[in-house]
């Protein structure tokens, strides 16, 4: 973490997670280095596969998901892969949240990838039609840190608005 960044962190003084006491992550068994791994204490995290993205909440993995690239990986996803990635984002249209964080910043994004024939313009272009067209919410970050933290915080907040929404329809229906 640069700096800067470390300051303004401190600056805002940011709380540590509150965990849910029943929340449960779930990292996609294909996921070679997950983010997690060095957990929050009283996260607990599951391997299983999951049908679409590399991180879901145990009981909403239908509705919640989140897709991780390094930047490599990116260029391919928009790249030879593309017919394949645009499937997957209309699945992923079906869902409540789906997000994509990408692991580099965005001048690495901007600048194009070496290994890559994809133009930047092709990237970036990319980035605003998946958030567009899919409501994908992309984030991007060198730091595995600010992506995990990105990532449980809205892992977080859906967990427990999807448990509001069930306390009231709950109580609705009781009241019926």
């Amino acid at each position: 973490m640069d700096l800067r960044k470390a300051q303004l962190i401190k600056k805002y003084d940011l709380k540590p997670f509150k965990i849910p006491d029943d929340m449960v992550v779930i990292v996609d068994t294909r996921e070679q280095q997950p983010l997690f791994d060095h957990p929050v204490e009283g996260l607990t995290i599951l391997n299983r596969k999951l049908d679409n993205g590399d991180y879901s909440i145990q009981g909403f993995e239908d509705r919640f998901c989140i897709e991780r690239k390094k930047i490599s990986d990116f260029y391919g996803y928009i790249g030879k892969e593309r017919k394949k990635t645009v499937k997957k984002l209309e699945r992923m249209l079906q869902y409540d949240f789906a997000g994509l964080v990408i692991e580099a910043s965005e001048a690495d994004i901007l600048s194009g990838y070496v290994m890559s024939k994809v133009p930047p313009e092709c990237a970036r272009q990319s980035i605003v039609a998946f958030e567009i067209r899919y409501g994908l919410h992309v984030y991007y970050s060198r730091s595995r840190q600010d992506i995990s933290r990105w990532c449980l915080d809205r892992m977080i907040k859906f967990w427990r608005v999807a448990h509001e929404l069930e306390t009231i329809q709950k109580g609705s229906c009781k009241s019926a």
